[in-house]
């Protein structure tokens, strides 16, 4: 299991990243939304579960909560990468 505040990768870092802009900018990013942006190589389906791989090592890290069954229930938490 990973402790809070273990070490990102580098897509892990930039997933925070894309998703930290978004939240700043008013709006967390969609799962689909997070998935084009950061996984564009990738078809549809692939970036998306990507994204939500990556999404779930960044909250089990203790970098990002969510609220369950909202679309952009994302949040930052006080740890930064």
């Amino acid at each position: 299991t990973n402790k809070h505040g273990d070490p990102l990768t580098d897509r892990q870092k930039e997933v925070y990243q894309y998703v930290k802009s978004r939240i700043k900018d008013g709006m967390a990013p969609t799962l689909r939304e997070i998935g084009y942006a950061c996984y564009p190589h990738c078809k549809e389906v692939t970036g998306f579960q990507a994204a939500s791989n990556c999404l779930k090592s960044l909250i089990k890290k203790g970098y990002l909560q969510r609220l369950e069954k909202i679309s952009r229930g994302l949040f930052l938490t006080d740890l930064k990468p």
